[in-house]
């Protein structure tokens, strides 16, 4: 998903509670099965602006796409990228 601005960028992603990494244009993370509880809760409330409401969605569809491959207790990690424009 691409922000308009980095600050845009920053902020979902600090809604949505995710670590991420500065990268070149971009903030980049791992996604695991522990975020869906994050992802869950963002979704879930009515306060959420929609820019940060399209992304948890788009996020918990990976989620739900790592779930369905992840065997009981394996760790696995989806890497993620979210872009900035300016």
């Amino acid at each position: 998903m691409t922000f308009p601005s980095l600050d845009e960028a920053e902020s979902a992603l600090d809604w949505i509670g995710l670590e991420f990494a500065d990268g070149d244009g971009c903030f980049a993370g791992q996604l695991t099965v522990a975020d869906a509880t994050l992802l869950d809760e963002v979704l879930a409330d009515p306060e959420t602006p929609q820019p940060v409401r399209a992304l948890a969605a788009a996020l918990a569809a990976s989620v739900a796409d790592l779930l369905a491959e992840a065997d009981d207790g394996d760790d696995v990690a989806l890497a993620w990228q979210v872009a900035f424009i300016a």
